[in-house]
């Protein structure tokens, strides 16, 4: 874990999420305040009750905090680290389904969903390719794994 490689590796880790948190916010406090920038953007229709997408503005921003705390130390608590690149396979995965598959025809228009799919699919990738050759979560002989009791 001392190698200088894989400090390298866990920096830009961190820097890959920052970025992600950066993008997030600017997504979802947009969201948030302005949802019919995000409907413009996106090419969707208008509509006048906008509570649900402000609603996916604040939960992004809580997600986001998360982020933020896994890109502040990410050797700390390897976890949270990893569930960086997990939730955005998942988010990836969902907007494939919409933007691709047009899973249960969720949407008038699918293909705007697909520049979702291509930047978390792409975070997920980066920051667990980062992840993993950092060496996050894996034991050294300087040190155990997370919850070995030293009896």
């Amino acid at each position: 874990m001392n190698r200088p490689e894989t400090k390298t590796y866990v920096r830009w880790y961190s820097i890959a999420v920052w970025f992600g948190v950066v993008m997030n916010l600017i997504f979802c406090l947009t969201a948030w305040f302005a949802p019919e920038r995000i409907l413009k953007l996106f090419k969707l229709p208008r509509v006048r009750r906008t509570m649900w997408l402000r609603n996916v503005g604040m939960l992004l921003v809580n997600l986001s905090l998360f982020n933020a705390g896994a890109a502040l130390d990410p050797l700390r608590y390897p976890f949270f680290s990893w569930s960086v690149p997990i939730a955005r396979f998942i988010a990836g995965v969902f907007f494939f389904q919409v933007g691709l598959a047009d899973l249960r025809h969720s949407t008038e228009r699918p293909k705007s969903f697909v520049w979702l799919m291509i930047f978390d699919g792409g975070m997920a990738l980066i920051c667990g390719a980062l992840l993993y050759l950092g060496g996050v979560g894996r034991s050294s002989p300087t040190r155990p794994h997370v919850g070995t009791s030293n009896w």
